[in-house]
């Protein structure tokens, strides 16, 4: 067999698609040769994820590349893998934010041999990775005998898999292509029931680009589908749908960017980008990833060591290649962060959509259902100079989703003039200000929009006081709140409800240092699920302060006219700050010191990026806006605006309708130079997609295109069982004792084969 990669995917087929390059650009540059991956989402993929997290994820490994290098260490993220959950509504932050942006790596061992090229190659996989606290381990059995051909157009291979928790099986499967079909089975701990098995019989033809199959998934729907060049088909309990399946008709969605130095092609990173790493605690190695959003080790809870700087007993190696350096670990279950200002105006936030809590009784016009406290979704019009709202968001201590108001309805001009507008943009970074003015705003009225870093606890410049005035814990609500019942609150001084201003004795003062925020010599730590009531608000996402100020609030920043005893927070501070604790690694921190000279490892945040939208019907209203991009690293390029689609026919809906998926408003385009990032050098920035979707165009079934060709539904029989335990010595296919590598450095990271 030809030493090719055996990587397939189903409907969601993975092809490749060239960028357009810059001539100076050389060709052997990283601009030219980083690979470029497509595929088309539908329904009928969604209901085989499974399938095709586990074909990427194999792909990961670089097998092709390592045949007969003994074994090795092979770290896959699964969030890049992971493509139902980063398009999910409640991922609705323009592409996934950057704590869900950061890697989540799955620690293989893998060995690849080949007698010769004629003969087989087979792949052995030990597969470990941390889900909702649990190990979880994979054991895997690869055998691949042909490449994908004209006419093998999925090769010919086997692939069988099972996963265990703490010794019992969870899930169990295979993936074989043979004689130009392909099928796949999996089920979970209880398969044999209905509902828990997901099973595929496809054939196709590369020649005719052709082919039709059956799906079972579960819950016990089915899908019957068939395809050929022109158009798919697809019948499950919603009737027949027909789409067209070409490309320039198609809506698409980039879920991952390459950002290139435009002069040279060079990867461009962040100064201080994340960077994989191993840890060694009682007497165990567990590999990981530091980064700004926190440091996570696959296999090793941190949850379940107490706080420590640093914590004893737990060393930290460097796996860059060529670096060994060693690190200490120091954890507290909470974390600051800090937000710097910067200055903009009305009119660059012109038609971009922002959300912020207040009340609009009787403030629109018309007044429809604009009523009550709600977290409103509205946008600055230039032509109108007004605001308008355009839907509110719902959270519940779920995700939050946007319901649209249609048409959208005016803020009356003089509503919001004496009240000053705290908000949220994806667009413009995250949070964002506008000042009262006392009058009816217009295009010159200031913004103010921030940036954010984490403080380090114990670190030179830290506050040492801080005030608080909205959402405010203390010692005593947070004693009392684990047995308060899920309507609990862990703010105290009755701080729930306020916003801006209070009477003097509603506020709250918290020491900073070294153990992190205290209030009456108590840590405001809540970092165990097991601390927060069942069904609480907070279980999900931890507990957030309100704004934090590092002097003290006063009467002299409240309007005139307010109540004696009165103070309010400051209208547009130059810095803020903002506390977070909970059971999730984002709501802590976590630091990395080298153990040489006791130095903070630094570990840079997410630069903003200043994009200008193209003009054209593609860009839809957001032709030509100013937008900030939120720049993680590498391959982390986000902050684009989005909407949802319906998974049945991938028409728009709202963000509320069931199962509906958040997708991108529209893709940079390969080739994108508009970009520069900041620094003492700044560095011109060239763009091109690196994973991408396709959305076919729904057809009427009345299209010609539907009822023509080889588009014919014909039903075909789903595999029922006959799957394999690599795990057990018993079984025909059983790996063996897992292999020490030659060396604990990972070989293969994502694909990419390491020096």
């Amino acid at each position: 067999m030809n030493r090719k990669t055996t990587h397939v995917a189903i409907l969601a087929s993975m092809l490749a698609f060239g960028g357009s390059a810059w001539s100076q650009i050389p060709a052997t540059a990283p601009y030219n040769t980083d690979p470029q991956n497509e595929y088309v989402q539908d329904q009928t993929s969604d209901g085989i994820s499974n399938l095709n997290m586990v074909l990427c994820i194999v792909h990961g490994m670089s097998l092709s590349d390592m045949v007969n290098a003994g074994a090795y260490v092979a770290l896959v993220d699964k969030n890049k893998c992971d493509t139902k959950s980063r398009s999910s509504a409640s991922n609705s932050t323009g592409g996934s934010s950057g704590s869900t942006a950061t890697p989540s790596y799955i620690n293989a061992v893998v060995n690849v041999t080949q007698a010769t090229d004629a003969d087989p190659m087979y792949a052995k996989i030990w597969m470990s990775l941390t889900e909702q606290g649990h190990v979880t381990t994979v054991y895997a059995y690869l055998s691949a005998t042909q490449a994908p051909s004209a006419t093998m157009p999925y090769g010919a291979f086997h692939l069988d898999y099972l996963g265990k928790v703490q010794g019992v099986t969870q899930f169990n499967g295979f993936i074989d292509a043979a004689s130009g079909a392909l099928t796949f089975y999996e089920g979970d701990a209880n398969q044999g029931q209905s509902g828990s098995v997901t099973a595929l019989a496809l054939t196709g033809s590369s020649s005719t680009s052709s082919g039709s199959g059956s799906m079972a998934v579960p819950g016990g729907g089915t899908f019957d589908f068939a395809f050929d060049a022109s158009s798919f088909v697809r019948k499950d309990t919603l009737g027949t749908q027909c789409f067209d399946r070409t490309k320039t008709h198609a809506d698409r969605s980039v879920w991952q960017y390459g950002t290139y130095n435009r002069n040279d092609g060079t990867r461009v990173d962040v100064a201080n980008p994340g960077f994989p790493v191993t840890a060694t605690y009682a007497a165990a190695s567990y590999y990981g990833f530091a980064s700004y959003w926190g440091i996570n080790f696959q296999g090793l809870d941190l949850n379940s060591i107490a706080d420590a700087q640093p914590i004893p007993s737990l060393t930290v190696t460097d796996q860059r290649p060529g670096n060994t350096t060693t690190y200490n670990v120091s954890k507290i279950g909470g974390k600051l962060t800090k937000f710097t200002q910067h200055a903009s105006t009305l009119l660059a936030l012109d038609g971009i959509p922002f959300s912020f809590g207040g009340d609009l009784s009787n403030q629109t016009t018309p007044a429809l259902s604009v009523t009550g406290w709600q977290n409103w979704v509205v946008q600055w019009d230039h032509a109108s100079q007004s605001f308008t709202v355009t839907g509110h968001q719902v959270c519940n201590g779920g995700p939050c989703v946007t319901t649209s108001i249609s048409p959208a309805v005016t803020i009356n001009s003089s509503a919001l003039s004496n009240t000053p507008i705290n908000g949220w943009s994806d667009s413009f970074g995250g949070n964002i200000s506008i000042p009262s003015t006392g009058a009816a705003h217009a295009d010159t009225d200031a913004v103010y929009f921030y940036t954010q870093s984490t403080v380090t606890p114990g670190s030179s410049g830290e506050p040492t006081a801080l005030y608080c005035l909205s959402q405010c814990p203390t010692a005593a609500a947070l004693s009392a709140f684990p047995g308060g019942g899920s309507s609990a609150s862990p703010f105290g001084a009755n701080t729930d409800h306020q916003w801006f201003s209070a009477q003097g004795a509603n506020t709250v003062t918290y020491a900073f240092g070294a153990t992190g925020l205290v209030e009456n010599s108590t840590s405001m730590v809540l970092e165990q699920a097991s601390q927060y009531p069942s069904g609480s608000m907070y279980a999900q996402n931890g507990i957030m302060t309100g704004r934090l100020f590092d002097t003290a609030l006063a009467s002299s920043n409240c309007p005139n006219g307010m109540p004696a005893g009165t103070v309010c927070e400051p209208g547009n501070p130059q810095v803020y700050y903002q506390w977070q604790t909970g059971p999730n690694q984002w709501s802590q921190s976590l630091w990395l010191t080298k153990t040489a000279d006791s130095s903070v490892v630094a570990l840079d945040p997410p630069v903003n990026l200043a994009y200008v939208v193209p003009t054209g019907a593609a860009y839809g209203s957001w032709a030509g806006k100013t937008i900030l991009l939120q720049f993680n690293g590498f391959g982390n390029l986000f902050g684009i605006p989005g909407y949802c689609v319906s998974p049945a026919d991938n028409s728009p809906v709202d963000c509320s309708a069931n199962n509906s998926r958040y997708v991108s408003m529209f893709s940079l385009p390969d080739g994108d130079a508009t970009m520069t990032l900041p620094g003492s050098t700044p560095t011109p920035l060239i763009v091109k997609a690196l994973d991408a979707e396709l959305r076919l165009k729904k057809l009427l079934l009345s299209d010609a295109a539907c009822t023509v060709g080889n588009v014919t539904l014909t039903s075909q029989a789903v595999p029922t069982g006959g799957t394999h335990d690599p795990s057990s010595s018993s079984d025909a296919h059983y790996l063996g004792t897992e292999p020490t590598p030659a060396s604990t450095q990972p070989k293969v990271i994502d694909g990419v084969v390491q020096p």
